[in-house]
């Protein structure tokens, strides 16, 4: 098996709290897909720190939850959060394995995958959808998000977090260059501040492989998937299901 580089070993103990807005905006408009789902178990994949297992968690109180988490970092905070929660703890399992090479149940009543779909290739992600088509239980569908931008392009350095917790501010900024053919190199600057001091500095770069809707229906008309818009077109929300 291949060694799974982490791309959140220096970034995780920052992303848990800067993803939190993202949940606060779209939240809703995911839970209104999650009421949708038929019953059987419920995949949040690429869990993070917990934050949509948490949504699902609320918003189908009766559904058992496999959380999917491959960073020991972000791992150890969704495992925290789940130990420590009588309501989650007895229906949340923690997989602290790629979404690839997880046990996955035979049958699954709907996934979540948020914020994730950019780490997987095209021949990947092409394994993934053949894989997940038999598996979704009549109804039941993959919810996923396609992040801007969904083509290679320049994205201009830009801040996009700024957290006040206790006497210190965690702030980040994001920019991004084409790096090929359907793929961006982004660049995220993580900083600490206790005052006008600087306490730390970060700087990560990882690739992201752009995916957009038509590039989204074409990969997955194969596996007798289609796709279906949801929400609005600014959460970039879109549901796979099986073709009836």
């Amino acid at each position: 098996m291949t060694e799974y580089h982490d791309p959140y070993q220096r970034s995780g103990r920052y992303l848990d709290i800067m993803i939190a807005g993202w949940w606060e905006h779209h939240g809703a408009t995911v839970a209104e897909a999650l009421r949708e789902l038929p019953a059987g178990p419920v995949v949040d994949a690429g869990a993070g720190g917990g934050h949509g297992t948490r949504l699902i968690a609320r918003t189908l109180p009766d559904t058992p939850i496999l959380a999917v988490e491959p960073s020991p970092v972000l791992s150890a905070v969704l495992l925290s959060r789940v130990a420590d929660d009588p309501d989650l703890r007895p229906r949340v399992t923690v997989h602290g394995d790629d979404l690839l090479a997880a046990r996955l149940p035979e049958r699954i009543g709907g996934m979540i995958m948020s914020n994730l779909i950019g780490h997987f290739s095209p021949h990947e992600r092409d394994r993934l959808w053949e894989d997940l088509a038999p598996r979704l239980a009549p109804g039941a569908f993959v919810l996923v998000n396609l992040p801007p931008p969904t083509e290679p392009a320049h994205v201009e350095r830009a801040a996009m977090s700024e957290i006040h917790v206790g006497d210190r501010t965690y702030l980040g900024w994001a920019a991004a260059e084409p790096a090929g053919d359907e793929r961006l190199s982004w660049h995220m600057t993580y900083e600490t501040r206790e005052g006008d001091r600087v306490v730390s500095t970060d700087d990560v770069h990882y690739d992201w492989w752009t995916v957009s809707e038509d590039s989204l229906r074409a990969e997955t008309a194969p596996h007798r998937l289609t796709v279906v818009p949801h929400g609005p077109a600014e959460a970039g929300l879109y549901k796979i299901l099986r073709e009836s």
